[in-house]
């Protein structure tokens, strides 16, 4: 089963990229890329559940903070009602005066592989705009 990865530089510091993976209404707006107002319920604490919610409140997933290195890597992982799992991982490094972020899902049905690769693209571009905005916000000031 495939893994969906994909990775950016972004010309913010890895604190501005962390603010927006790890704040809820950062997270809802990236987030919208896979279903519009969808939204984030977890501390960002290793072995704290994760939920994400519908619109209507409804959960759409549920998992764990597997792992939570602030400024450097958050990871999710999911259990699947047909066995096995997911994860989605975010991994953040400096290279150079730029950032750069990782992102991957999986193991995925090829179905599901295919289904997120739009969403997802969309998704990683929408975390840079906003931590570049943010960051560049901050340079003004």
């Amino acid at each position: 089963m495939p893994t969906l990865k994909r990775s950016l530089e972004i010309d913010a510091p890895p604190g501005e990229v962390w603010r927006v993976l790890t704040t809820p209404e950062l997270v809802q707006e990236w987030a919208a890329a896979y279903l519009d107002g969808i939204s984030i319920r977890t501390s960002f604490v290793a072995g704290e559940p994760v939920t994400w919610e519908r619109p209507d409140g409804a959960a759409r997933s549920y998992g764990t903070v597997a792992a939570c290195e602030p400024g450097r890597l958050l990871r999710f992982d999911y259990a699947a009602e047909s066995g096995g799992g997911f994860s989605d991982i975010f991994e953040i490094s400096t290279f150079e005066d730029k950032t750069r972020l990782e992102m991957s899902t999986g193991p995925l049905a090829e179905a599901d592989f295919e289904a997120l690769k739009g969403p997802t693209e969309q998704a990683i571009e929408e975390i840079k705009s906003l931590a570049e905005e943010s960051a560049q916000i901050h340079r003004l000031r």
